[in-house]
């Protein structure tokens, strides 16, 4: 090979990975806005109740007086709705509270009630429905749990039971936790 030409290809190497560590630094440091669409993944099995309740901060009873206005976290648009806390299965919910809940999933109705379970969002002021789940429609906290779900069928157990049940059973699925 001849010199101008080893010269050459040293150049092009050389120029290649400053050009990969200067892509890198501003793939980590760059804009984020208008990044498009992004994925959340949650650690938990959104179908087990016990997981769910190990992961949310509140799980409740709560209905929907009104939607009140939607927000936009990093690109997440959701809904805003004012709902009024009735049983509360865990946490320390009270009163009325606002509940974002994910756009693109079927919009909660007005006066309808739900069992929400819910992490607390850093302003302290509401709540976020957990990432895929759906709150399920009660109109009865009496009436049979395969209502909501075919896992409580075969026991005869009530929403109210089977709630109260995977509360007192949670399983808590975050990083670093042994049971």
């Amino acid at each position: 090979m001849s010199e101008v030409r080893r010269r050459l290809a040293v150049a092009a190497a050389a120029l290649t990975v400053l050009g990969g560590a200067l892509w890198s630094l501003y793939s980590l440091t760059g804009p984020r806005e208008n990044s498009g669409p992004t994925e959340a993944v949650a650690l938990y099995d959104p179908q087990d109740a016990r997981q769910v309740a190990g992961t949310a901060d509140d799980v409740f009873l709560g209905t929907v007086v009104s939607r009140t206005g939607e927000r936009d976290i990093y690109g997440v648009f959701s809904d805003l709705y004012a709902v009024r806390v009735g049983q509360v299965f865990k946490g320390t919910v009270r009163d009325t509270t606002t509940v974002s809940y994910y756009q693109g999933e079927e919009p909660l109705t007005d006066g309808a009630s739900y069992v929400f379970a819910t992490g607390r969002v850093p302003d302290g002021q509401s709540h976020a429905v957990l990432l895929e789940t759906i709150p399920a429609p009660v109109a009865d906290l009496n009436a049979p749990a395969r209502t909501i779900t075919a896992v409580a069928a075969s026991d005869g157990r009530t929403i109210r039971e089977y709630w109260k049940w995977a509360v007192d059973h949670e399983i808590d699925v975050s990083p670093g936790q042994e049971r």
